[in-house]
């Protein structure tokens, strides 16, 4: 696999090319900067040239500007000044392969029972007796055969705790009714934040994000803060337990937009867990990077394990910031050509510091770039071009057929007639 440039330096007349080496992917790395200095383009360029070289990428959008990946770029100004510095001319633009995901695309879903109850309970933010509750909730579903597909499995469930309270505690204990309504507010709390549309049938296969070296981008912008990061988690935890070890070949590289809410008010037994993840993941082939304003915004542990760092312009108005500035730059392996910290405040837009490893593993010194332009249209599509998509994708009749084929007998469960087996035969009481 070829390297992936990233751009030309501007320190000196030399006007290197900088390039991040493909074997260096599964290091992972963060793109951080302020608003509106390039870490989205940034992104979208490394996406593009990833995938040119045969990989698959899932990408969350939380802004939703992101799904013109799937179009030719040209006609932006700012980009074709900067073509003839790359040597680039009109034939460079061209599109990615583009599956969309989200709640007017492909379904992106799980089951309440692959979720798990750590993360299920960090979801609906329970305190340390109610999410105990709820881990008995699941052993309950287990030992009585109730299966946990989607958000109306879990409603009923709770109802039948509710309702078998007395008969269920001379074997579980007492189940408190005070917790269990504790427990039924915020489900409907969340409900209403539309954590519904995340469970159910059709659930992902892990298959379909593996299979084609295609760019997978999440549509998030209308999804709520916690609900995002939890179903980031889930994937993570998902894409570990299942993939095999990869003997060095990468597999897939994730970036995660909006990388720090995947961390705000994570309980410490889940960020360890989270920190485990990221350092063994990259021995299944995946790659991940996580886009954030500021490096700060990731835990110090986890930003530890970020091998390749690109780092936009921050701006240091009140000490807080300039602290932050500071910690920015002392990320870095110091170039002694320039002051990083000082550096960090000047760039320009479409500017940034640049560090990735070399063959060794060893971070190179940080090197101030002009990043390469994109060759994806910088505009969303439009609705009739979503829809043109969807159309043409394999993968959206695949996912059709699949649903329609495995339908199975129906069976009566708690006095609802809903199908007994459409998990792709996974169970309950899987632990996170």
């Amino acid at each position: 696999m070829e390297p992936i440039a990233l751009g030309i330096s501007t320190i000196g007349d030399s006007a290197a090319k900088r390039q991040l080496l493909p074997e260096m992917v599964n290091r992972h790395g963060i793109i951080c900067g302020a608003t509106g200095t390039g870490k989205t383009v940034t992104l979208r360029l490394m996406v593009e040239q990833l995938n040119r070289r045969g990989l698959p990428v899932f990408v969350t959008d939380f802004k939703g500007d992101l799904s013109g990946l799937g179009a030719p770029g040209g006609g932006n100004a700012k980009v074709n000044e900067r073509l003839p510095l790359f040597n680039l001319d009109d034939t460079y633009f061209r599109a990615s392969p583009l599956e969309l995901w989200g709640p007017a695309t492909l379904p992106l879903r799980t089951a309440i029972s692959e979720l798990g109850p750590e993360l299920l309970g960090q979801m609906l933010n329970l305190n340390d007796n109610q999410a105990g509750l709820l881990q008995l909730l699941f052993k309950i579903a287990d030992e009585q055969g109730l299966l946990l597909l989607d958000w109306k499995d879990l409603h009923a469930l709770i109802h039948f705790a509710e309702a078998e309270r007395r008969n269920l505690a001379s074997r579980y204990g007492n189940i408190s009714p005070a917790s269990l309504g504790a427990i039924k507010r915020k489900f409907l709390a969340v409900e209403r934040d539309g954590a519904d549309a995340l469970f159910g049938e059709p659930t992902l296969a892990l298959d379909d994000l593996l299979d084609e070296a295609k760019v997978h981008l999440l549509d998030a912008s209308q999804m709520h803060p916690r609900i995002y990061s939890i179903l980031l988690l889930w994937l993570l935890a998902e894409l570990y337990e299942n993939l095999p070890e990869a003997g060095g070949q990468l597999k897939i590289a994730l970036f995660f937009d909006e990388a720090h809410l995947l961390f705000d008010d994570l309980p410490k037994r889940l960020l360890d867990e989270v920190e485990q993840i990221v350092k063994l993941i990259r021995s299944r082939g995946v790659g991940i990077f996580f886009v954030t304003q500021n490096p700060l915004d990731i835990p110090e542990a986890i930003l530890a394990q970020m091998g390749n760092r690109v780092q936009h312009a921050l701006r240091a108005y009140t000490p807080k910031e300039q602290r932050a500035v500071k910690a920015a730059a002392n990320s870095f392996r110091a170039n002694p050509v320039f002051n990083t910290a000082t550096a960090i405040g000047e760039l320009a837009v479409g500017e940034a510091l640049v560090s990735c490893l070399d063959s060794d593993g060893v971070p190179q010194p940080v090197d101030r770039l002009l990043i390469h332009p994109p060759a994806s249209r910088l505009s969303p599509l439009s609705a009739t071009e979503i829809q043109q998509l969807l159309s043409a994708s394999p993968l959206a009749k695949n996912i059709a057929i699949h649903w329609i084929e495995n339908l199975p007998t129906n069976s009566c469960r708690n006095g609802r007639w809903r199908p007994l087996k459409k998990c792709r035969g996974r169970t309950n009481g899987k632990k996170r």
